[in-house]
């Protein structure tokens, strides 16, 4: 829930700023403001030093000391585990400058360099190093002078020893600097090196649990310290004034924190320069949809908050594009696992675990509905498929068309012999099936539910998006309109494509009557879309217009949702039949690596797609967003 935030002039005692400001800050309900920037003090280099050396303990094991262990205060910790970092990182850049070098000249062997210019100094003559790319050797003539060592990768490396300095085009000379054998030995030394400073780091894991809540104090102390900062003294430091946002929930718990105090507060006047900050407040399951939207963008001050909204829709959609129960049962597994390992975790951490187990719920339900279970289908009139919802459907759908003898019924009988004879939905469907290496294939089912799972993806856009139509009502008349256009469309649509509609044979509303009415119920909508918004807005409101079609685009985003699910039903299926066919021995891991695919897939399509119809389709009709999340001065926990 968002609730109001009020502006207020906060004054009271000089003496009384300490303890004013501990309480705030343990109380966690003011967010004083700052007129000179968002910050008023720089971290502190102890704080940097203390991040950066949990960043280097984060890589160690997690060993834990006793508080009788803890011999070292942390910033000491701190200071040493950053400076061997450091020589760390000296010596790992030398290693790799080292292992280039060597990789360089490892051609030419090892030699001493004082040889070699002894053998200058007494023969007046050179040694020069050179390498060519071996496809470009045949393009370039090799001086006589020059001798061949031998190749690596795709490199010739030459020699020579000349009186005078030559210089060979297209080739490349290589200045040895220092010999092989001292580069490999200093190799030697800096890898010792760098193993004995991470040993010598491994011994302060430990104290990483000191170093959190080090940094906590620190982080807490810096922020009192800022909010400090803030206070003007109006009569020469006799009295201190401070300006803040309190929600107007919190301000009954306000006024017995400064009751013990020499403090007073008035209500002040929002100004224009003012960014009235957003203050969320959710528990439960309403939270881990506010973490959701965070995700996205901060409602404004004049949002309604979708929390619950958002979350709901998330959860529908992520198991209307999963749609298998199997995979559905593994998310409910790894919820199980995560709430078993972590015994008690952090308040993000368990809104994140009851996230994954809603989420499993959801597919769970879906996929039973759908009646696929790790890509196996359900035959017609077995015993699941009996009670699968969409088979039903599919059923129904199939007793209309026996009955109306309409175009779906002469395309099927004309596709398979002996439907004419079908009694009832049931028999239509067995009859309309077929067998492809020896596996029966309900050809009119699996139609018939992919058609059903279309019309209800575009079914959840309709409702989706007339929600947030109706719930941006106020701001915008003309959404009125379009929900009724909306309507009338769903009735109307079928014409179009020669469709056959939900509510056509499940009995809800005759073909002839939804073609009637609905063209009539779009121009209504229209109509009043154009009345509602020029009456809000003048002439200005013409542009309205422009919206019919961008509200049949938004419901036809919603096919993703068709189109993901079935992608997802068809892949493993896939896998189920090419692991079927490859044997016992090479089979299951197929399917275990094919499923595996599947699920990744089917998780990142989930999260991106469900939340992206939430904040774009969504949010386009009835969210601003745009907002300054509240900031109290709090205490941080470790």
């Amino acid at each position: 829930m968002i609730f109001t935030v009020r502006k207020y002039l906060i004054f009271g005692l000089q003496a009384e700023i300490d303890q004013f400001f501990k309480s705030s800050q343990k109380s966690g309900i003011v967010e004083f403001i700052n007129p000179h920037g968002k910050y008023l003090r720089e971290i502190s280099p102890d704080i940097k030093e203390i991040v950066s050396a949990i960043k280097v303990l984060k890589r160690e094991p997690k060993d834990r000391l006793s508080e009788e262990e803890i011999s070292l205060p942390p910033d000491v910790v701190a200071q040493k585990i950053v400076s061997l970092e450091e020589q760390k990182r000296k010596y790992q850049e030398e290693r790799e400058i080292l292992r280039k070098e060597i990789a360089r000249i490892s051609p030419f062997g090892n030699f001493s360099h004082e040889d070699i210019l002894y053998i200058a100094k007494e023969t007046h003559r050179f040694l020069q190093f050179f390498c060519i790319k071996t496809v470009k050797k045949k393009r370039v003539k090799i001086p006589e002078e020059l001798i061949y060592v031998g190749t690596e990768y795709d490199l010739d490396y030459y020699i020579a020893v000349v009186k005078e300095k030559i210089y060979v085009p297209k080739m490349l000379e290589i200045i040895i600097e220092k010999p092989l054998g001292e580069l490999k030995e200093r190799f030697y030394f800096v890898d010792f090196e760098i193993k004995k400073i991470e040993e010598e780091i491994r011994k302060y894991a430990g104290y990483i649990s000191l170093l959190r809540r080090e940094l906590v104090s620190q982080f807490n102390h810096h922020n009192l310290q800022d909010a400090k900062k803030r206070v003007e003294f109006p009569l020469e430091e006799h009295l201190f004034s401070v300006e803040a946002w309190i929600p107007e929930n919190h301000i009954s718990h306000f006024q017995k924190m400064i009751e013990p105090m020499a403090i007073d507060y008035v209500e002040i006047a929002i100004e224009k320069r003012d960014r009235i900050p957003t203050y969320m407040e959710n528990k439960g399951i309403a939270h881990m949809g506010e973490d959701l939207v965070k995700i996205y963008d901060i409602p404004s001050i004049v949002d309604k908050d979708p929390s619950h909204w958002v979350l709901a829709a998330f959860a529908v959609f992520f198991a209307m594009i999963t749609s298998d129960a199997g995979y559905g049962l593994l998310y409910f597994l790894l919820a199980f696992l995560l709430r078993w390992k972590i015994p008690s975790p952090k308040a993000a951490m368990k809104r994140f675990i009851n996230l994954i187990f809603l989420l499993a719920i959801s597919s769970l339900i879906w996929g039973g509905l759908s009646g696929s279970f790790f890509g196996i289908g359900t035959a017609p009139n077995s015993l699941m498929g009996k009670t699968t919802f969409l088979n039903y459907l599919a059923k129904k759908k199939a007793t209309y068309h026996l009955l109306e003898k309409d175009d779906v019924y002469r395309y099927w009988t004309s596709t398979f012999a002996g439907i004419e004879t079908a009694q009832s939905g049931s028999d239509f469907l067995e009859i309309a099936a077929r067998e492809k290496e020896k596996v029966m294939e309900y050809v009119a089912l699996d139609t018939f539910k992919r058609n059903i799972m279309m019309e209800l993806s575009l079914l959840a856009g309709v409702l989706h998006i007339g929600i947030s139509l109706l719930r941006g009502f106020r701001k915008n008349w003309a959404n009125l309109g379009w929900v009724i256009f909306m309507i009338g469309g769903y009735l109307y649509f079928p014409s179009i494509v020669g469709g056959t509609s939900l509510i056509f044979f499940l009995g809800w509303i005759s073909k002839p009557m939804a073609f009637a009415i609905g063209l009539p119920i779009i121009y209504a909508g229209i109509s009043l879309s154009m009345i509602g918004a020029l009456v809000q807005n003048k002439l200005s409101g013409l542009k309205e217009a422009m919206n019919v079609v961008q509200v049949f685009a938004d419901v036809l985003s919603y096919l993703r949702l068709y189109a993901l699910g079935l992608a997802g039903m068809i892949m493993a299926s896939t896998f189920n039949d090419l692991g079927a066919s490859f044997g016992f021995f090479i089979g299951p891991f197929i399917i275990l690596v094919g499923h595996g695919i599947n699920i990744a897939l089917a998780i990142m399509g989930g999260i991106i797609h469900g939340l992206r119809l939430n904040f774009l389709e969504w949010y386009h009709y009835s969210f601003e967003g745009n907002g300054k999340l509240f900031n109290p001065l709090k205490n941080f926990k470790s």
